[in-house]
């Protein structure tokens, strides 16, 4: 099996993607903006995979994740939290608006941008399977929503940590049974197994790389990583039978 998935890994990094991609935009309950880029699948697809940047970010930390992505019959949603700037020549739109209208903005206020973005591909697809891709501390909101929610098909989080002053996501989470995958760096792993250790979900993973450290959050899975590909394979054990 291991084979076989290893020349599917192959094969989907080597073909060339036929897919849509465009911004859009919706509101968050407090009625800022969000914008986000929409990659859509060349397949007939209802699977959504929502990615959530980390701190001091934009959506451009998935640019190259989604690409992949859409290639697993993933349409993705890349989506502007409030706080952030820039990543890879991509400025952050809904933060700078945020700063703009003069919001009091923390890291735990993007749970709002989260639920906003599901809500938006739920109207938008009444069928739809989503999926919570979470980078750093929006990777603790993610698993925060889906202990919250019973409408998460499976959350993939990198580099889950306590971010939050005013809330414990090791107690919070105790208890979550949405399928959970976790990545991290070899320095992280301890204390990633620490901060997951309630999770009641049958099918969890917590993954490190093997032949490195990896990099903080979903940057493992860009193509400068030197673990990229054991990552990225690790992943697609996870998703194969979504």
């Amino acid at each position: 099996m291991k084979t076989k998935l290893y020349i599917l890994f192959l094969f989907v990094g080597l073909c060339s993607a036929v897919f849509g991609q465009r911004t859009v935009s919706f509101r968050a309950v407090d009625n800022l903006t969000i914008n986000a880029d929409y990659y859509e699948t060349f397949a007939e697809s209802n699977k959504y995979m929502l990615m959530f940047h980390q701190a001091e970010y934009s959506r451009g930390e998935f640019q190259q994740i989604a690409e992949r992505m859409i290639k697993l019959d993933f349409n993705c949603l890349a989506v502007d939290l409030r706080y952030g700037k820039e990543v890879n020549f991509v400025n952050n739109e809904t933060a700078e608006q945020a700063r703009q209208n003069k919001m009091n903005v923390t890291l735990l206020s993007c749970e709002k941008d989260i639920e906003a973005a599901i809500n938006y591909i739920q109207t938008n697809d009444p069928s739809a399977l989503i999926f919570l891709m979470g980078s750093s501390f929006s990777a603790s909101l993610c698993l925060k929503v889906a202990k919250d929610r019973g409408d998460i098909r499976a959350v993939i989080a990198y580099s889950p940590g306590e971010f939050f002053n005013t809330l414990s996501i090791a107690e919070y989470i105790k208890g979550l049974k949405t399928p959970t995958y976790i990545g991290c760096t070899q320095t992280e792993y301890p204390y990633v197994q620490e901060l997951s250790a309630g999770i009641e979900a049958s099918k969890f993973v917590v993954y490190k790389p093997e032949s490195g450290n990896g990099k903080h959050g979903v940057e493992t899975l860009w193509w400068d990583s030197d673990t990229r590909e054991e990552c990225w394979l690790s992943l697609m054990f996870f998703l194969k039978d979504f």
